[in-house]
């Protein structure tokens, strides 16, 4: 007999908009997000709108993780109707959000009898996840109980490497993640940072910087190339397809058999704190 299980992601998973958002056994913690008076759910306005508010304001919104009492409620509903959880959140060096919900799932397993609840970092964000938790689903389908779903869910961040660029300054200096001198000059040099979340810490580390976006885009195949054999990659972007489609197509001519996850990153969040240039690649090592 199959175990009930489902799967609780965070909206910077990308999964708003993807074929799992309507998958009765995912369910989404959306972040908040906040410019001067207004406050918004990830995903529950467009990309522009956001832009337009900073390119208008030139401000930077705020992002913050999932209401914990919307966290609590669902929690509880969902354990109280007998259904085990595996709850897979973004990096929990980016967000507190992976903390928080180690905190609630403590909390109703300790109030809802017989409930189950595991947390899992994965240690990084966007379209991955959504891999993941698909790769998981199918697992379950075929038998796998919690237990094996958890494992399988920590193999898979463990095997995979991510990587972010960005052709512009501009937030990270609006976010005060850099001086306003270091954005100059990077901007008048034409530099542009690869960064790596380290998938044992989650850190986010430099990895390298480039002159040109030609050189960048070589290079973010480089990035992904260098783990091969691959099990599948990712390739997302937030407003540059074009760019993003040159590093697609450059690892399909490399590994023309590995399956190739392409599209738009879905959340705000990682928008607001990287500007609308960020591109990701993330290769998953085979096991």
């Amino acid at each position: 007999m199959l175990e009930k299980v489902h799967i609780i992601l965070d909206s910077v998973s990308s999964v708003l908009g993807s074929a799992l958002e309507k998958e009765p056994r995912i369910h989404v913690m959306k972040l908040l997000v906040s410019h001067g008076d207004l406050e918004w759910k990830d995903g529950d306005k467009p990309l522009e709108f956001m832009l337009d508010l900073v390119e208008k304001s030139g401000v930077l919104p705020k992002t913050s993780q999932p209401s914990l009492g919307e966290m609590t409620e669902l929690f509880t509903k969902l354990t109280e109707e007998g259904i085990k959880l595996l709850v897979m959140t973004m990096d929990s060096a980016l967000s507190g959000t992976y903390q928080t919900a180690c905190r609630v799932a403590a909390q109703v397993m300790g109030e809802v009898k017989g409930a189950d609840i595991r947390v899992v970092d994965t240690k990084t964000a966007a379209t991955p996840i959504v891999v993941m938790a698909e790769k998981v689903l199918a697992a379950l389908d075929a038998g796998a109980k919690l237990d094996e779903a958890e494992e399988l869910a920590k193999d898979l961040v463990a095997r995979t490497d991510t990587y972010f660029t960005i052709s512009s300054l501009e937030f990270l200096q609006k976010g005060g993640r850099i001086g306003k001198a270091s954005a100059l000059i990077g901007s008048i040099l034409g530099i542009r940072p690869i960064l790596h979340l380290d998938n044992e810490d989650g850190g986010v580390r430099p990895y390298d910087k480039c002159r040109t976006q030609k050189k960048v885009l070589q290079r973010m195949i480089e990035c992904g190339a260098q783990h091969a054999p691959l099990e599948f990659i990712c390739v997302a972007y937030a407003t540059l397809a074009e760019d993003a489609k040159v590093i697609r197509d450059g690892l399909a001519q490399l590994f023309p058999t590995v399956p190739i996850y392409f599209g738009p990153i879905t959340t705000s969040v990682l928008d607001a704190h990287l500007g609308p240039s960020v591109m990701g690649v993330w290769a998953t090592r085979k096991a």
